[in-house]
């Protein structure tokens, strides 16, 4: 036994079953992202959801509209008055029920003999009064019992007749009786088919073999006997109405979205009760199963753009801050679409609800372009299209309107690089919303006028989307530790604090910063790379001299401190401004991607100047490790990063070794030695860089310092006159002609700068 339940154990252990399952997959998912996902889809619906309960509408029949009610939604509903009139028409159709009477013939013989029994009567009475006397009050009194209204002729043939005559017209009338009651079909009650059988009575009648008055008078009693054979039913009837007024389908009527129920000053009937029942605006409630499916539709978006960032951008997937930034635009986009007229006491109109829509799905298409990634933009700016036209009732007039919109606005903004780019990319979102609506607004059906305010709800809308975005990203960029291009523009403007002070305090880093974020930023457009970025990136990268100026070459004017310094303590020097750098940028508040150039633009390059001094010093018995002569890193991990370390070198080896003889050749020649030496070092082994992309970096840096770097007349000795120099032939000549002690010396520094750097 024990041995069994060990097995049991075991076996349980090795199948893990639906909770092991789910605990590993929370564990590979991440608990903070499912509850994010979780929060985020239970927010859009509890959003969304608003939309499924409509405002309440308390008119009653004979009121007057105070307003204009246009139908929130689509709905059907049972058009009262024509299922009424459809019934009626359906009822009058249905034909009298009968059912046969079993006593009917027995009753018209009943009636032959009754009559013929009361003339029996009449010709036994024994009277002195003459026939034609009696004519008259005889026809009268059976008028009156029997309701028989027999010709005075005939009443007159029954007195005279002869007995013999008079005993065989009963049986006569009889036969008749019976022949007329089996008219073909029955007699029915109520009906011409009475009158049908006493034709066929009279007819058969004129066969009697009987004289005339005898035959009319047995015609005639004959006639007064028929019955009819099937009997009118009332219940069978009413039964035959009911079911064909149970058979009867409702007449439905359909009112579509945006649909104007009643209009202002018009007087409620009992046809306006009906819709608004029909659309719940009467007793407004929220309608579960619609939540319920909104619900799951939520859930399914939000799994869907967890697997699309998993998949394509696993950066935003592995950064929490990037996914609650996410959320918060796609959250407050809908919110603000929901109830931000409610909020502002503004009840808008069916379009103008969808035009605000689209307002609110660019702007969050634009931001998310801006702060995180177009492509992100892309799919996201679709799906909260497909929402808007959801929420429009299926309306995908507007769902087309705020996708177009969308895509011009996360273009433009993603290729932003200047003021003139946010102009211009106004104008093409003005242009693209005013075409899209007067297209789709064109195939809806509208009206010129309408299409002329949806043209300006356009333009508005695209106004208000493009200062919604600047907004957006000014709020949004600092919080989340995000540099876009709106930031970089600010960075790159030379009045900024820290690069006034580059100037002031270390004027030759600036200008060397300067060249170098000229040359990043021309590789990086020849790579398709971020050249705005490179640009900035290249300004800042040598923040940190502003310290220790004077410890570099290029700010130097006479003396060259490392003369004094041994090798080491000279490394520690120059070295540290990539820590003074990073604390400046954090001083100063600078983005950490611009910090990453400051920490990257040397990688764990070698020191080489003061090496060598090192190696020279201790006359090669010891060798020095390299790795106490290299910076500490990081090397670039991304393609603007590695631009501007080869940017970073490539201008100091120049502008050292061509000063005295800028020729093209030997540029070219420089500029390929020093990216193949970085990349043999390794210094670009952690960035994107492709062979194809340096042999492009090179070409650009090339043609960029051939162009700075130019080959330069020399001007002629000023002339003399009496001893004096001419006005205006003197400027500026004699140092491009003979450099002075001070220049060949920095120069000599500079070379020595470029083999520690």
């Amino acid at each position: 036994m024990r041995s069994a339940r060990t097995s049991l154990r075991g076996h349980s252990r090795q199948a893990p079953g639906f909770r092991g399952s789910l605990r590993r997959w929370l564990h590979a998912v991440g608990t903070h992202r499912v509850t994010l996902a979780l929060f985020s889809a239970a927010v859009l619906t509890a959003l969304t959801a608003l939309h499924l309960v409509p405002d309440k509408v308390s008119l009653e029949v004979g009121a007057t509209s105070d307003r204009e009610i246009r139908a929130p939604r689509s709905a059907r509903y049972e058009d009262k008055a024509a299922t009424a009139a459809l019934r009626q028409q359906f009822l009058a159709t249905v034909a009298p029920q009968y059912e046969v009477d079993p006593y009917a013939a027995q009753s018209a013989e009943g009636a032959v003999q009754q009559v013929f029994a009361r003339l029996e009567t009449a010709r036994s009475q024994a009277t002195t009064q003459p026939v034609s006397e009696r004519v008259q009050p005889l026809a009268e009194k059976l008028l009156r019992d029997l309701d028989l209204e027999l010709s005075p002729e005939s009443v007159r043939v029954a007195l005279e007749l002869d007995r013999r005559t008079f005993e065989a017209l009963p049986a006569h009338a009889r036969r008749l009786v019976l022949d007329g009651m089996g008219l073909p079909g029955g007699i029915h009650e109520g009906t011409d088919d009475l009158q049908r059988a006493a034709d066929l009575v009279a007819s058969r009648a004129r066969s009697l073999p009987l004289a005339s008055g005898a035959r009319t008078l047995v015609r005639e009693v004959a006639q007064h006997a028929l019955r009819p054979t099937l009997a009118f039913s009332a219940e069978k009837t009413e039964e035959a109405r009911r079911q064909v007024a149970a058979a009867v389908k409702p007449v439905m009527a359909s009112i579509a979205f945006g649909e104007p129920i009643i209009h202002k000053g018009e007087i409620v009937t009992e046809e306006h009760l009906a819709k608004f029942t029909a659309l719940g605006l009467r007793q407004p409630r929220l309608d579960w199963m619609g939540v319920f499916y909104l619900a799951l539709f939520m859930i399914g978006v939000v799994a869907l753009i967890g697997a699309y960032l998993y998949r394509f951008h696993r950066p935003v997937y592995n950064d929490r801050r990037l996914l609650w930034l996410l959320v918060l635009i796609v959250v407050g986009s809908i919110a603000l679409f929901k109830v931000a007229g409610t909020a502002l006491g503004v009840k808008l109109e069916t379009a103008q609800y969808g035009y605000f829509g689209t307002l609110c799905v660019s702007v969050a298409g634009m931001l998310i372009a801006v702060l995180l990634h177009p492509a992100l933009a892309t799919m996201v700016a679709g799906l909260l299209s497909l929402h808007l036209g959801i929420m429009t009732n299926l309306d995908l007039r507007f769902a087309g309107v705020a996708l177009i919109s969308s895509l011009v606005g996360i273009h433009g903004f993603s290729r932003i690089r200047d003021r003139g780019d946010v102009v211009r990319t106004l104008l093409y979102l003005c242009l693209a919303n005013t075409v899209a609506i007067w297209v789709l607004g064109s195939l809806s059906g509208n009206t010129l006028p309408d299409l002329l305010t949806g043209a300006a709800w356009g333009i508005g809308a695209s106004m208000l989307a493009c200062l919604g975005t600047w907004l957006g990203v000014a709020l949004l960029e600092r919080p989340f530790g995000i540099t876009t291009h709106f930031g970089l523009l600010e960075l790159s403007d030379m009045n900024r604090p820290a690069l006034r002070r580059l100037l002031q305090e270390a004027p030759g880093t600036y200008i060397h910063s300067l060249t170098v974020g000229q040359l990043a930023e021309a590789a990086a457009e020849a790579i398709g790379a971020d050249a705005l970025l490179a640009r900035v990136g290249a300004y800042y990268h040598d923040l940190g001299k502003v310290m220790r100026p004077y410890c570099f070459v290029e700010n130097q004017t006479v003396e060259n401190i490392h003369n004094r310094l041994n090798p080491t303590l000279s490394k520690l020097v120059v070295t540290s401004h990539i820590k003074d750098g990073v604390e400046l940028a954090r001083e100063y508040r600078i983005p950490a991607a611009i910090v990453d150039f400051i920490r990257s633009h040397h990688g764990t390059g070698l020191v080489k100047y003061f090496y060598h001094q090192a190696m020279l010093a201790c006359d090669g018995e010891t060798p020095l490790p390299e790795h106490h002569f290299r910076y500490e890193g990081p090397r670039p991990r991304t393609k603007e990063a590695g631009i501007v370390m080869l940017a970073d070198s490539v201008e100091g080896a120049v502008r050292a070794a061509v000063a005295e003889r800028p020729d093209p050749a030997r540029i070219q020649s420089i500029v390929s030695h020093i990216i193949h030496d970085k990349a043999a070092d390794g210094q670009l082994a952690e960035c994107d860089l492709t062979f194809r992309d340096l042999s492009k970096v090179e070409a650009a840096f090339t043609r960029i310092l051939q162009g700075i770097f130019h080959a330069r007349i020399k001007y002629p000795e000023p002339l003399t006159v009496e001893g004096q120099k001419l006005n205006g032939l003197s400027d500026g000549t004699a140092s491009e002609r003979t450099p002075s002690a001070v220049d060949a010396g920095a120069d000599r520094e500079g070379r020595r700068e470029l083999a520690g750097s």
